[in-house]
């Protein structure tokens, strides 16, 4: 009797759980989630396009264009016309050593000429028709031909004391100054083209294979933080420095403000393989493979993808998203799959 009465306990207390654990309700997924504040992200298109290694070098600005300009002759510098910065024409008269020694000559050889040609017609005048061999011999001995040389010569020296700008340019490098004594040789200054301005930069030994000559390059000088100039590769030295590097030259488009002698980093641009590109903070690592999280109507999207180069801008996607996805750029390192997201902006690729 007493069995029954604890086995009746038992079915009524086991019973009685059951009971309460069927009026346990589930919990709601999407209520829970809608309570979640969603994650504010920024998205990117990942777009199909020919991707571009970049090439880092760093180098010095000249002129392809540049002359040292020298006197000729010595003496006191007399006449001094230039000045730095100053734009000058080929031709132009730049600077005059003190020359009246130089243009006394010039005359005496200029009327010692005049008088051997009145000899050499006086002595023509008996010859009907004068052949090569005559007149040689009368210019001889008339003088004439000395006195041809003479006047060459004493034209030559006076030439010798004046300086005239070889090419189109701009002076710089100018030291002399007006009344100072000259010895040949000296340097006046320099003239260079400045618009013919070239990076002289370099490159890695590794990156030699990716470059030709046309490549377009992007140069930042370091005297403007905020300007860009567009650069063409126009020379490659096909030599290996002792450290590994090898010498390039890029001819700047454009070239106003810039400087001679001024420090400039270049990013040369190589196009490579087509390919889904994105930028490169859409690519995250997850349990060691790479993954883009794309956006799809405030909902996050854990895709793994394959990726290939990677200029440090862009990355290279080869499987996984196809073009025109809206990856997140943003906030997506502890992003989950499915996990809600509002979008903040929408940045255009850096390849649009």
């Amino acid at each position: 009797m007493r069995n029954t009465i604890l086995a009746a306990l038992f079915l009524f207390f086991t019973l009685g759980c059951k009971e309460k654990q069927d009026k346990i309700e589930e919990p709601d997924v999407e209520s829970l989630r809608a309570q979640v504040k969603p994650t504010e992200v920024a998205t990117a298109r990942a777009i199909l396009s020919t991707f571009e290694f970049r090439i880092n070098a760093s180098g010095t600005m000249e002129s392809s264009n540049e002359l040292k300009v020298t006197f000729q002759g010595s003496g006191y510098l007399e006449k001094l016309n230039i000045r730095n910065g100053q734009m000058v024409q080929a031709g132009q008269l730049l600077a005059e050593l003190e020359n009246t020694s130089e243009e006394f000559a010039l005359e005496k050889a200029q009327l010692a000429y005049e008088k051997a040609q009145v000899a050499f017609q006086n002595d023509s005048l008996g010859y009907s028709k004068l052949t090569d061999n005559a007149r040689n011999n009368l210019e001889l001995s008339s003088g004439l031909r000395d006195a041809r040389v003479n006047l060459r010569e004493a034209r030559i020296n006076l030439e010798k004391t004046k300086v005239k700008a070889p090419i189109n340019g701009r002076v710089a490098e100018l030291e002399e100054k007006q009344g100072n004594i000259i010895s040949s040789g000296n340097d006046l200054c320099v003239i260079y083209a400045p618009n013919q301005l070239v990076l002289t930069a370099k490159i890695l030994e590794s990156d030699y294979g990716r470059i030709k000559l046309g490549l377009k390059a992007d140069i930042y000088p370091l005297a403007f933080k905020d300007m860009v100039f567009q650069a063409t590769l126009v020379e490659i030295n096909p030599k290996v420095d002792e450290n590994g590097m090898v010498s390039v030259k890029l001819q700047l488009d454009e070239t106003e403000g810039l400087l001679p002698g001024m420090n400039a980093n270049a990013v040369i641009r190589s196009p490579q393989s087509e390919n889904v590109l994105v930028p490169r903070q859409a690519v995250v690592m997850k349990s060691g493979r790479p993954v883009v999280f794309t956006y799809e109507n405030g909902v996050a999207k854990w895709n793994y993808v394959e990726t290939g180069l990677d200029n440090g801008v862009d990355i290279e996607i080869t499987s996984g998203i196809s073009d025109q996805s809206e990856v997140i750029i943003t906030n997506n390192i502890q992003l989950a799959h499915d996990a809600q997201v509002t979008r903040a902006t929408e940045l255009g690729n850096s390849n649009q």
